[in-house]
């Protein structure tokens, strides 16, 4: 039987760039070579494609620009089915039977290159284009879980030029509608770069100014309170979904750092990541209330049409049952297998599960027409000869 070959794309041009190289290598090792043909295609800084198993070697990545001009660059391309062709004077295509993307931000989980997988036809794993889109952005993805009956802590957003052209306008409507402590966030962002914490207006201008460098839009959020904790969900499945156990992620800092999601230490010193963040699993909530967080999960999932997993965090007040649904993690940032792992599926069968699921949404999307043939073109030719 003929092995199954899975493109994986990493890298990008996003801020979280080496994070995005991590995920990919974590993937690498727990892909079952005996079911996979795994062809690295790591995508830099600029935007180029490349190729080359040098990729899949952490200790390649001392000399980035050597291990590029060692390696093959590719585009995209389709010859009856997706892959990508190989430059040089042959151009040789590879075809791929799925697209695994472990990007984090801007031009991977943002919809983009799912995008561009669409366009050449090539199936993958993970959300689709929209979903990828409303997950990424913080204030749409608050105003979809809203509307789906979910409740949110208070929050509110500004433009970067709406602050370059009137900030103290800016200031009046946070101040009018938060109060401090208050977080503020790149609205596109991830891996908590550019966000911060402001006590007063002169923090909130600070923080203000570091996230408008990363997202066009900025989001500003209340604060919960040192008694309400945060909790993790994740939810996983294709035309049947379900929901991992829950967890608490513990953090150094009010605000969950960078180097709390990816610098602590953890049992594999090798990997890094959220797996290393520390964590109480199952979150100390009651039986009830988990349950009520787990449906809440499957019904965000669903509401995004969802295919392969996320996680999605939560605000908990323990004592009075109480929770706000904060932001969806898309992949890679939610592959969540610590949470899979609690749950009975090793990282190896949750990988398995979404390579799956990204097939059987391949078949499906064969019963949808895509091109319509109304012979417009022709008549309006003749009708000008």
């Amino acid at each position: 039987m003929s092995k199954i070959k899975v493109g994986l794309f990493f890298g990008g041009r996003s801020v979280e760039h080496e994070v995005s190289v991590i995920s990919a290598l974590q993937a690498y090792v727990n892909l079952d070579k005996d079911k996979y043909e795994v062809i690295p295609v790591y995508v830099d800084k600029s935007g180029h494609f490349f190729t080359g198993h040098k990729f899949l070697d952490i200790k390649n990545y001392k000399d980035v620009q050597g291990l590029l001009y060692s390696s093959t660059q590719i585009v995209p391309a389709n010859r009856t089915s997706g892959g990508f062709l190989k430059q040089g004077f042959l151009k040789k295509f590879e075809p791929i039977d799925v697209a695994f993307p472990l990007f984090h931000g801007s031009f991977g989980e943002d919809g983009c290159i799912q995008g561009v997988f669409e366009v050449y036809g090539i199936p993958y794993v993970g959300l689709d284009v929209t979903a990828s889109a409303v997950c990424m952005d913080k204030i749409m993805s608050k105003a979809l879980f809203k509307e789906i009956g979910l409740e949110v802590g208070k929050y509110t957003w500004i433009t970067r030029n709406d602050w370059i052209l009137a900030p103290k306008v800016c200031l009046r409507k946070i101040k009018s509608e938060l109060k401090f402590p208050m977080f503020v966030k790149p609205a596109t962002g991830g891996s908590s770069i550019g966000a911060g914490k402001a006590v007063d207006e002169d923090s909130l201008q600070f923080a203000i100014e570091v996230a408008s460098a990363y997202s066009e839009r900025i989001i500003i959020e209340e604060s919960f309170g040192k008694d309400i904790i945060e909790v993790n969900c994740s939810a996983m499945g294709y035309r049947n979904v379900k929901a991992s156990v829950c967890e608490q992620p513990v953090k150094s800092e009010e605000l969950l750092t960078f180097s709390d999601k990816y610098m602590k230490g953890g049992k594999d010193k090798r990997a890094g990541g959220m797996e290393t963040l520390s964590r109480i699993i199952p979150a100390p909530i009651s039986p009830s209330l988990t349950k009520k967080i787990q449906e809440s999960t499957i019904k965000v999932f669903k509401s995004l049409n969802g295919c392969g997993v996320v996680r999605i965090d939560f605000f908990v007040d323990v004592k009075a049952e109480k929770f706000w649904i904060n932001e969806v993690n898309s992949p890679p940032g939610s592959l969540a297998f610590y949470l899979w792992e609690k749950s009975g599926l090793s990282y190896k069968e949750l990988l398995d599960k979404l390579i799956e699921f990204a097939l059987e949404r391949k078949e499906d999307r064969k019963k949808t027409t895509y091109v319509f043939e109304s012979g417009l073109l022709e008549m309006m030719a003749k009708a000008k000869a």
